[in-house]
């Protein structure tokens, strides 16, 4: 499984102060997850508990081995943005996740976790495929 290159100097400080806030702040209670659009989508996400997928998620953040529906999330997520309202606890739940994935992908050192999408338009067949499904109020929510 290929690695994601390695943030270097600033980009690695940046993101182990921003972990160690997410880390301090957050009290698990779920609310991002539920929040979430795309929890729907994955099979592994069906019927798992909110709590028990952040407390997964930060334990990715510790660079702890982290859940199977934690990895799951961070598979599933195309931050939308969707979660950052949901959080009462100010922690910015889309950095949360976007953290745990580069960790769970390798990026950060250690071993990948999960596979990397080497897929330059994945992001742009997202977006035309959620023009084709949603309305114009959902598109503003979304994108």
């Amino acid at each position: 499984m290929p690695r994601q290159p390695m943030p270097t100097g600033a980009m690695q400080e940046f993101i182990r102060k921003e972990a160690e806030r997410i880390l301090a702040a957050c009290t698990k209670c779920g609310k991002c997850f539920e929040a979430c659009p795309m929890t729907r989508y994955s099979p592994q996400l069906t019927g798992a508990k909110p709590e028990s997928v952040v407390t997964g998620i930060l334990e990715l953040l510790r660079r702890e081995q982290g859940t199977p529906e934690a990895l799951a999330w961070t598979s599933a997520c195309v931050r939308s943005g969707s979660c950052v309202p949901a959080c009462p606890d100010d922690v910015n739940p889309k950095m949360m996740v976007r953290i745990a994935r580069m960790v769970a992908a390798g990026g950060l050192g250690g071993a990948p976790r999960i596979p990397i999408r080497d897929d330059r338009d994945y992001f742009d067949r997202i977006r035309a495929f959620a023009r084709l499904q949603l309305t114009e109020e959902e598109l503003k929510d979304w994108m």
